[in-house]
């Protein structure tokens, strides 16, 4: 698979998980909807390990590596995820989803370019601009 037709998979598979995560999240908090989402993710990968073994390998491990996977984790999977339940618990899916997909891709750029040192182009520069012109027009038209 090439890396557009696995962005376009995820894209999908994000957008299905928040209508079902919006329906879950009516009679329940975030706060405790994370740890029934954590213990799901637990299961699964827990029950899938012998028939995907072959996926993980394993050698390439650092403990560097380790630690910003975890953080990555926590960062990603704990509080952003608290942080856009709290939003969805407040809203709709339609107005939660792509103020969060924008607001990440502009951070992305950002953080990609202090931290990584990444050279963005001017195709970049406008789509960001772009990005956060759409997120405005989203703000502004939202329904009251």
């Amino acid at each position: 698979m090439t890396a557009l037709m696995y962005a376009l998979a995820a894209g999908v598979v994000m957008a299905s998980a928040s209508i079902v995560e919006k329906l879950g999240l009516s009679p329940t908090q975030p706060y405790a909807g994370l740890f029934i989402r954590s213990a799901a993710v637990i299961v699964f990968l827990g029950l899938s390990a012998v028939p995907f073994a072959r996926y993980a390998d394993w050698s390439g491990f650092t403990p560097r590596a380790v630690i910003f996977l975890a953080l990555g984790g926590l960062l990603a999977g704990l509080v952003a995820h608290f942080l856009y339940w709290q939003c969805l618990k407040a809203t709709s899916p339609d107005y939660a989803v792509p103020i969060m997909v924008g607001a990440s891709q502009v951070a992305v750029v950002i953080l990609s370019m202090a931290i990584l040192r990444s050279r963005v182009s001017i195709g970049q520069l406008g789509g960001i601009a772009l990005v956060i012109l759409g997120l405005s027009l989203i703000q502004l038209m939202k329904p009251r």
